[in-house]
């Protein structure tokens, strides 16, 4: 799939997901009892919030030239999400996919990859604890690239897309899973991957 092609999906996917929202004329963290300040009813919209995850990464073709490869690893991220208007937040985050590796008619090769990401959030409240989002925007990522002849370093942007579900548990705390998927990391002309990442951590809010 093209950058282009994975945009259009991507944009059609926070359509849905928004409009999805609108239509229901509530805010996305709007029944999520973590996203309500003190003294606030259930019904209010999200203040700002900060977000930590931990999880595992799998880079989609990377070990195809390769040997004795692991194309996953542990992965953690941290984020914060500042509300735009009643359906719409702003998420900004950073990424650690951890590192893959392999071997080569030469010897190993590895990979280590960042990203700094900013994305929009659209939710869907299915009940007063769970709730349901998309989101779509892009990564800034930095990838480190290892074998016998020495370490390169690439950067690029690309588009990121992911859904997942907040689970409430009371006193402004929450629980976040989530899918991830990170296009085209890595230089075109060598591995140029997707990355996806399944996380799992802890929503604070009422900033």
């Amino acid at each position: 799939m093209t950058i282009s092609n994975t945009a259009a999906l991507a944009v059609c996917l926070f359509s849905v997901l928004s409009n999805t929202a609108m239509a229901d004329n509530s805010s996305p963290f709007s029944k999520i009892k973590p996203m309500s300040p003190i003294g606030m009813n259930s019904n209010a919209k999200a203040p700002n919030y900060l977000g930590a995850s931990i999880g595992t990464t799998t880079t989609d073709g990377f070990c195809d030239p390769l040997g004795d490869c692991d194309n996953g690893d542990k992965s953690w991220k941290a984020f914060a999400g500042v509300r735009m208007n009643d359906n719409i937040v702003l998420e900004a985050g950073y990424v650690d996919f951890g590192k893959q590796s392999g071997t080569a008619t030469t010897g190993e090769v590895s990979q280590q990859a960042t990203a700094f990401t900013t994305a929009a959030v659209a939710g869907i409240p299915m009940t007063d604890q769970i709730e349901l989002f998309g989101k779509a925007g892009i990564a800034r990522w930095t990838l480190e690239q290892t074998d016998s002849s020495g370490t390169v370093e690439n950067t690029g942007t690309d588009v990121l897309v992911g859904v997942g579900a907040d689970y409430n548990l009371g006193d402004n705390m929450g629980v976040r899973a989530e899918w991830e998927r990170f296009k085209d990391v890595g230089d075109t002309a060598a591995h140029a991957n997707d990355i996806d990442l399944l996380s799992l951590g802890f929503i604070f809010s009422s900033l």
